[in-house]
C-alpha cells in the first residue's frame, strides 16, 4: 500500500482523532463571497461523514476519494472491495476536483489550487488559479450549500497519525481519475482545465506547482484524458488533441467538430470514445456515443455515431465499452466492432439513478460507479455478467 494512502489501516484501527467541532461537522461551507473570506476557512482532516451530493471520482492504491460537490473528498479504504470502509473527510470548501501523485493531493478550493501533504499536513495555495470562478463556478457551488461551518486549521499531526509506520508500495505514484476528470497528471505536469484555458503546472517540486503555462482554447472545454503522448479534451464544440512531446508546452493538433453538447472523452488504442449529452448548458444538445477514428492524430474522422440516453462518463477496457447512461444506469458494449456498437450489450444496471462515472481496475477486474444514489463496485471479470458486490448509498 502506498505510504499516501494508508490513512485507511490506521483510521480503520481507531488511531485517528481529530480536533474539530463535531456539531457542525455536517454543516456546509459555502457562504462566504469575498476572496479573502474564502480563504479563511478551514482545509482540515475530519471524521467520515455522509455522502450527500457525489461528484468526480479518483482511484489511489487502495483508496477511493470521491467529491463531496463543493465541500470536500470523502475517503474510502478499498483494499477489499466487497467492503469498501468510508475512513474519512478532506474538508475543502468550493472542492470539484482531484488529482494525487505520491503524497500530495492537488484539488481546486474555490477560485485557489492547494496542494496538500498528507504525511505533514502542509498546505501550499495558488492563488486565483482558477479565473472562470467568479463568473461561473462561485454560483454553481454556491447553490448546492447554506450554512457556515466554524473556521480552523488542518494540523499536520492529524496527517502524521496515519501515515507514520507504513511502507509504501513501488507502485505508479499517479492515481487514475474518471473521464469527466478536469485535471491530470502526466509525470511532473499537472494539466488544469479552466474556462477557456489549459494551464499546466510543474510539479517537479511536488510541494509548490509553478505555473508553467496557459493555452488559450476554444469555447468551454470541460474534460482531459492523456494517452500515449497526446492530451485529448473534451469541449462543447468538440473534442481537441495536443501533442504532449513538451510537457510545458502542448501543440495543437486537431479537432473533431461535434453538435453542441457536454462531451467528456476516452481512448484506446486508434479510437477515441465521446458522449455527447443534453441537459445544464447543453439543453440543445443530443445524446449520443460518437466513435471516431484517431489513427490520424491530425485528422479525426467519426466512424459511426449511436443513440444514447443521457451519456455522462465511460471508460473503455480493450474491447469492452462501460458508459454511464444517466438514468438508464451503466451498460456494457463489446466494441469489437465500432459500426456496430448498440446492437453488442452485453449487460447493464438499470438500478443506477444518474450513472456519472466509471473507473475500471484491471488490477483485479472490479469495476467503481459513482451516481447519483452513491458508489457502486462490480465484479466485472465477466463482463457478460457484471455483480455488484458492494455499495456506499447517499444518506439523507
Amino acid at each position: 500500500m502506498n505510504r499516501m494512502f494508508v490513512f485507511g489501516a490506521a483510521l480503520i484501527a481507531g488511531s485517528l482523532l481529530i480536533g474539530c467541532n463535531s456539531a457542525n461537522t455536517d454543516q456546509d461551507t459555502l457562504s462566504y463571497h469575498s476572496s479573502d473570506e474564502m480563504r479563511e476557512q478551514s482545509i482540515e482532516l475530519q471524521v467520515a461523514r455522509k455522502l450527500t451530493n457525489p461528484g468526480k471520482i479518483y482511484v489511489k492504491d487502495d483508496m477511493i476519494l470521491i467529491n463531496e460537490m463543493g465541500k470536500g473528498i470523502h475517503m474510502i479504504y478499498n483494499e477489499n472491495p466487497a467492503e469498501p470502509k468510508k475512513i474519512g473527510f478532506i474538508k475543502i470548501p468550493g472542492n470539484i476536483d482531484v488529482a494525487v501523485k505520491g503524497d500530495m493531493i492537488y484539488a481546486d478550493n474555490y477560485m485557489d489550487l492547494v496542494a496538500l501533504n498528507t504525511k505533514t499536513g502542509e498546505i501550499k495555495r495558488v492563488k486565483n488559479a482558477f479565473k472562470v470562478f467568479e463568473k461561473q463556478r462561485r454560483e454553481q457551488i454556491l447553490a448546492m450549500n447554506n450554512g457556515v461551518e466554524p473556521m480552523s486549521g488542518m494540523r499536520a499531526t492529524q496527517f502524521q497519525a496515519v501515515s507514520n509506520g507504513t511502507p509504501s508500495s513501488a507502485g505508479n505514484p499517479v492515481g487514475t481519475g474518471g473521464s469527466m476528470a478536469r485535471f491530470t497528471i502526466v509525470d511532473n505536469s499537472l494539466y488544469v482545465l479552466d474556462g477557456n484555458n489549459m494551464v499546466i503546472y510543474d510539479i517537479t517540486d511536488a510541494e509548490n506547482p509553478k505555473k508553467m503555462n496557459e493555452i488559450a482554447m476554444d469555447f468551454n472545454v470541460e474534460t482531459i484524458f492523456p494517452h500515449e503522448g497526446q492530451l485529448f479534451i473534451g469541449g462543447t464544440e468538440g473534442m481537441y488533441i495536443y501533442d504532449n512531446s513538451d510537457p510545458s508546452l502542448p501543440v495543437f493538433l486537431s479537432k473533431f467538430e461535434h453538435a453542441i453538447a457536454c462531451d467528456p472523452v476516452v481512448v484506446a488504442g486508434n479510437y477515441a470514445y465521446v458522449t455527447l449529452r443534453s441537459g445544464g448548458p447543453c439543453d440543445r444538445a443530443i445524446n449520443q456515443l460518437d466513435v471516431v477514428n484517431i489513427s490520424d492524430v491530425t485528422n479525426p474522422t467519426l466512424v459511426k455515431n449511436f443513440q444514447m440516453h443521457n451519456p455522462h462518463g465511460l471508460s473503455v477496457q480493450g474491447n469492452t465499452l462501460y458508459l454511464c447512461d444517466g438514468n438508464q444506469g451503466l451498460k456494457v458494449y463489446d466494441v469489437t466492432d465500432k459500426t456496430n456498437i448498440s446492437d453488442n450489450l452485453l449487460d447493464a444496471d438499470r438500478d443506477i439513478r444518474k450513472a456519472y462515472d466509471v473507473i475500471p481496475n484491471p488490477d483485479n477486474g472490479t469495476l467503481i460507479v459513482v451516481g447519483r444514489d452513491g458508489i457502486f463496485q462490480y465484479d466485472a471479470m465477466d463482463p457478460n455478467n457484471l455483480e455488484r458486490i458492494s455499495e456506499i448509498t447517499i444518506e439523507a
